[in-house]
């Protein structure tokens, strides 16, 4: 199925990410930038993800933070 792309805009940025990727068509090309632009969103991580990996990083320092005035206390 040919690829129409009305917008002036897009074509062109279409056509220099096909001359830049060597591409041999604006097909293929708007094929490989569909699919980086795809791999890269599923390989971000989920937000909760981020939210558990900030907690556990905030638990750590105050655990650190409690065990180091634990021990300036003792000397």
């Amino acid at each position: 199925m040919p690829l129409y792309i009305k917008d002036d805009a897009i074509d062109r940025l279409a056509r220099r990410y096909q001359a830049l990727t060597k591409a041999s068509t604006k097909t293929e090309a708007v094929r490989l930038a569909l699919q980086k632009a795809l791999d890269e969103e599923l390989t971000k991580p989920a937000l909760a993800d981020i939210a558990v990996a900030f907690c556990r990083n905030l638990r750590q320092k105050a655990s650190a933070k409690g065990e180091g005035a634990g021990r300036t206390g003792d000397a």
